[in-house]
Formats: structure tokens, C-alpha cells, sequence
């Protein structure tokens, strides 16, 4: 049985299940190129539909989507793509703060007037939008969910069945169980977790797994305001909600404790708190921008950081120990948006009650189209969990200089060389060199893997600044991570619950006895980790290079961040990989059959690593 599972909310996807394996998983973003895209995923539908079924979609069984409710205006503007700084404030101002402190309903009439001014149009949407002009929000919101969505599906794929749709909790709440490698004593003995902004009216969820594989949900509110608070501290901090919330998490950790941040935590503690049992509210918010922004006034911006991540950690942390202790489980699965936050990930893990933890890929919104599959399999007794995330498309060698024209350089300016194995290239990452791979299947989630990275010697904290300087252009404060063989995570990590770690979801302290080996890939402030453990099953090409390159040094690790350009997705094709390089101070490519592409103005220096 087939199973097609759509997310078309935030950061778009479409999963493919075959019996109840999930078999591949595409984000739309890759495809279209427009960073967190909200669309119907036609690109990425019609991807897994050519790669797993021979081209025919007559062979899908069940069509599902990763949620009930669904804002056609929010996908007819993309407000999360389109949207820069300035205009989400903009929305602030016309639209909510009329109708927290006025008497304007949030009825659709702004967005509205925004679609029909053509105001930042979805062009990609995959959406027909022509019905929308004139309906208020609940009448829109009633025909996209009840009309739209299921004629998409009928347009793209020729499915004539019923096309369902599952609860977003519900979703998030699946992944978390089957998207990780666990056995079946430790998916009964978990606690399954979610929280997030919003979805289908919840923000958080407890379920316990039962003996046929399906979820019992325990509980579920509306009150774990956490992420929504996140996010508009985020807005106010400057920075883009819905996808900076990295950067104030990094931020965090360089103010020092003491009674300025201390002050700035009770504004958020005042807002909201956890306490016997319950969330509650001191001083509730008014409203979750103007209100705060004004209770934030004259608070430095990087305490403002530190106090945010303190409170939502231990917010969080005390909602896990709660239902812990009602429930009397002792490993933790957890998915939907917070579980992005991996200094909080850390702090779970460090509690006494906690046994185990598992954090699978990528747990916001672009993950709900597979814990929907799973939701439909594990119905039927047949849900089998992830074993790796490299889901994606295989870079095909031909493709290489389809986007160069887009750099503005010729295939002329490059040159490949033939025969770079794993020791080979190890030797240009041990001479400093900064190399970018596009190996294998594409990894899926916002986390690079290996397989689309950018890589480089973790032992010299300069290759942060080549990389920034060359190509990433980060904000100073951010730090990149380490892929360390799985076989080497106990000579750099404190990890004495030995969990696994494969998808860059938990942050652990390193280790001071070898910190040095990997001190570019560390946070500069707290000298932490967001690290992958890299496994010889998995990714048996990534863990070669990794050890080559271990045989050279003596370091079981590399410094790692994803591939792609400031603003830009993740890179997915060769033609993606190669067009960066050419917009970038990069210089070198490994691509697939033990090639590199690598610079004419680099062959001297090429020359002299490979010599060495």
C-alpha cells in the first residue's frame, strides 16, 4: 500500500509510505527555492511520484494531509516565505493591534485587501485562489479545506478517493515515535511530547504509545504558550519569526547569569508559568507582541535572549516532569516545533526522570507530512519507524552547470579531478581547506547531514571565519556543529545516559580533555555541542571521509554546516551545489563517483594538499 502524506502549512513537504515504511520525503522549499515555502507541494508530489512509482500516480492508495484546518490566506501570501522583518511588523501594527486593543475582528478583511491589492501573491502556491475574492475567513478557510485542498490533489495526481486529513498534533506526535530508530519496548515505555505555535487549535500534547503501535493522547491545551512567545520575542529582538528563532537560541548563551538577566526573566515568568500541573498567568499578556515589547523596554537585546531560552527551558522541563510522573514513563520522544530548540532538547535529557530521549529530524512542520503516513499505518498495525533520513534525490553528475548562468560564470572557470576518494579528500580538509559535498541522497529536514554540507577541519576556530568570510555569512555569535563518528561521541561529548544523536536535535556539553579537537565546531560562549553522530550503516561514504580524515589527524570529527547561500534552502541538486560554489569564495565540490569540482584559480593549491 501506497500512502501520499501532504504538509502544506509552513515549510512545505509530501512523503511517500510503502507498507508503512516511509520510502521518501521531499520539502517543497528545495524545489522552488523559496526558503520555508507555504504551497500545495506539487514540485515535491511529483518528484517521489517519477523516483518510487515508475511516473504513475494511479498507484497511490491513500492521500492524507497533516492537518485539519488550514488559512488559505496564509498560502496565498506565503506571509512566512514573502514576509521581511518590516512587513511582519507591519501586520502588528494594521492588523493586531486594531483588534487587541480596537474593536476590529480578525475576520479576513485585512488579508484580504492584501490578496486583492496583490500584495506579495504566492506565484508557486500550487493553490487555484481565483474563488477567494470576497469571502470572509471562516467561509475561505471552510471551501480551501472542504474544496481546494482535495481538488489539488485531484489535479495533480488523478486521485479519485477521499483524502483525508489528520489532526497537526496528532501528526507531530506519530514522527516523534516513528521518526526515530527505536525498538519496540523503548516506543512503549515513551512519553510522546509535542508543542508548537499553533495547529488544528492545540499547541502542546502528551500521548502514551499502546501495544498495537497507536497513540493514546492523554492530554492536549492551548496553553503551552511557549514557541508563540518565542517567536514574537524574536520579531521584537529584530529578527525574522518562523525561522530566526535559531539565532536568538545561539545568542543566549553569552550574557552572564545574574540579576539583569534574573529581571528579565520574571517578565516572561510573570506572562506565563508552570505550576501544579497547569499553566498560569501572574500578569497575563494582553496581547503576545505589544504588550511584551513593552515589558521588554530598556532590556539589553542578548539578556533578552538568555531569559527567553532560561523560561521556555524551564517551562518546558517542568511540563515534562509533571506528566513523567503522572504517567510513570521514563524515556521521552518529542516533536513539533519547540523541539527544534536543542539547548532545551539538552536540558530534558539532563533530567533525573529522564531514562532516554529521542528527538527525530526536524520536528517542525515539514515533518507532519510523514507523522501523518505513520498516523494511517500504525492505524493498521503496519507503522514501521525510520532507520536514517537520507530521503531525498541522488544528484545526477550531468546536471552540474544547469544554474551557472544564474552566477554569471561558465563551466569554464572549473575543472574536475578524478579519482578523490575518502583519503584523498581528507587531505584537503586536514590542509584547512574548505569543502563543500553534494554526495547521495538528500538528507531531509533544516539540519545538513553530510550528504549537503559544507565541511572543514573542526581543530582551527579560523575556518568559522574562512566559511563566514567565503560563504555563510552567519551572525558572529552563531556557531556551526560537529558530525563525529559514532565510535569517537564519548571521547568529545558528555553523554553518560549514551543516548544517540544522529539528526542534530540535542545539545550536549563537550568534554574538556579533547575539547581542543573540536573547538571550531563548538559554541564559542558555553563551548557546547549540536552535534551528529555519524553511523557506518547509515552513511557508510560519510563515516569513510570522516575517518580518512581521522587517520590523518587523529580527530574523529568534522566541522560541519549545511550547503546553500545566506537566505537560501538547503541545496538539493548538483546544479543547486555548483551555482553556490560559483557565488562564494568556495573553491571545491565533492561530487558523486569520487570526483571534485574545484576552481581553476585553486589547482596550485589543490596540488600542494593532495601532494602533502
Amino acid at each position: 500500500m501506497y500512502i501520499l502524506g501532504i504538509a502544506s502549512e509552513h515549510c512545505s513537504s509530501a512523503a511517500l509510505m510503502k507498507d508503512g515504511a516511509l520510502i521518501g520525503i521531499v520539502q517543497e522549499e528545495r524545489l522552488t527555492k523559496f526558503k520555508n515555502h507555504v504551497a500545495f507541494p506539487v514540485r515535491s508530489i511529483q518528484q517521489l511520484i517519477d523516483k518510487h512509482l515508475d511516473g504513475d500516480a494511479s498507484r497511490i492508495d491513500k492521500v492524507v494531509f497533516g492537518v485539519r484546518e488550514s488559512d488559505p490566506f496564509y498560502a496565498a501570501l506565503d506571509r512566512f516565505s514573502n514576509f521581511s522583518v518590516a512587513e511582519h511588523v507591519r501586520e502588528q501594527h494594521e492588523l493586531w493591534y486594531p483588534h487587541f486593543y480596537g474593536d476590529k475582528p480578525n475576520d479576513g478583511t485585512y488579508w484580504q485587501k492584501e490578496f486583492e491589492a496583490g500584495r506579495k501573491l504566492n506565484e508557486q502556491a500550487g493553490y487555484d485562489f481565483s474563488w477567494l475574492t470576497g469571502l470572509d475567513r471562516a467561509e475561505a478557510t471552510r471551501r480551501f479545506v472542504e474544496v481546494e485542498r482535495p481538488d489539488a490533489v485531484r489535479r495533480y495526481t488523478g486521485f479519485e478517493g477521499p483524502v483525508e486529513a489528520i489532526d497537526h498534533h496528532t501528526c507531530h506526535a506519530y514522527y516523534a515515535v516513528y521518526g526515530a530508530p527505536l525498538d519496540e519496548q523503548k516506543r512503549r515505555e515513551a512519553l510522546v511530547l509535542t508543542a508548537d505555535g499553533w495547529g488544528d487549535g492545540l499547541n502542546w500534547s502528551v500521548s502514551t504509545v499502546e501495544e498495537d503501535g497507536t497513540l493514546n493522547r492523554v492530554a492536549a491545551g492551548p496553553d503551552h504558550t511557549v514557541a508563540r512567545l518565542y517567536k514574537w520575542a524574536t520579531l521584537i529582538l529584530g529578527m525574522k519569526p518562523n525561522e530566526h528563532e535559531y539565532k536568538v537560541m545561539g545568542l543566549s548563551a553569552y550574557p552572564r547569569p545574574g540579576k539583569y538577566i534574573e529581571a528579565t526573566e520574571k517578565v516572561f515568568f510573570e506572562a506565563l508559568d508552570f505550576r501544579d500541573g497547569q499553566f498560569v498567568s501572574d500578569r497575563p499578556l494582553a496581547d503576545s507582541y505589544f504588550d511584551l515589547k513593552d515589558r521588554l523596554e530598556g532590556h539589553r537585546f542578548d539578556n533578552v535572549a538568555a531569559a527567553l531560552q532560561n523560561w521556555s527551558t524551564a517551562l518546558t522541563v517542568a511540563w515534562a516532569r509533571h506528566w513523567l510522573k503522572e504517567t510513570g514513563r521514563r524515556g521521552l520522544c518529542f516533536s513539533g516545533g519547540l523541539s527544534m530548540n536543542i539547548k532545551t532538547n539538552g536540558d530534558l535529557l539532563a533530567m533525573p526522570e529522564v531514562a532516554w530521549m529521542s528527538v527525530p529530524a526536524s520536528g517542525g512542520d515539514e515533518s507532519i507530512s510523514a507523522g501523518a503516513c505513520f498516523a494511517l499505518a500504525a492505524a493498521d498495525g503496519n507503522a514501521r519507524p525510520i532507520t536514517h533520513v537520507y530521503l531525498g534525490d541522488t544528484p545526477d553528475i550531468e546536471d552540474w552547470t544547469a544554474r551557472l548562468d544564474e552566477a554569471g560564470c561558465s563551466a569554464d572557470e572549473f575543472d574536475i579531478c578524478e579519482g578523490i576518494d575518502a583519503a584523498l579528500a581528507a587531505k584537503l580538509l586536514a590542509a584547512d581547506m574548505i569543502v563543500a559535498r553534494c554526495v547521495g541522497a538528500s538528507e531531509f529536514g533544516a539540519r545538513a547531514l553530510g550528504n549537503r554540507s559544507i565541511l572543514a577541519n573542526p581543530s582551527n576556530p579560523a575556518n568559522v571565519k574562512h566559511i563566514n568570510d567565503a560563504i555563510k555569512n552567519r551572525d558572529f555569535w552563531m556557531p556551526f556543529t560537529p558530525s563525529i563518528l559514532a565510535e569517537y561521541t564519548d571521547r568529545y561529548l558528555d553523554n553518560p545516559k549514551g543516548v544517540i544523536s544522529p539528526y542534530m536535535t540535542i545539545g550536549f556539553e563537550s568534554l574538556p580533555e579533547h575539547r581542543e579537537e573540536i573547538a571550531g565546531a563548538l559554541h564559542f560562549a558555553d563551548l557546547s555541542a549540536r552535534p551528529q553522530f555519524v553511523d557506518r550503516q547509515t552513511n557508510p561514504a560519510y563515516w569513510d571521509l570522516i575517518d580518512a580524515f581521522r587517520h590523518l589527524t587523529g580527530i574523529g570529527a568534522l566541522l560541519n554546516t549545511s550547503l546553500n547561500l545566506h537566505g537560501e534552502p538547503m541545496n538539493y541538486t548538483l546544479a543547486d551545489a555548483a551555482r553556490t560554489v560559483a557565488l562564494s569564495e568556495l573553491d571545491f565540490l565533492l561530487m558523486p563517483g569520487d570526483r571534485l569540482l574545484y576552481k581553476k584559480r585553486a589547482k596550485a593549491a589543490l596540488d600542494a594538499a593532495l601532494a602533502k
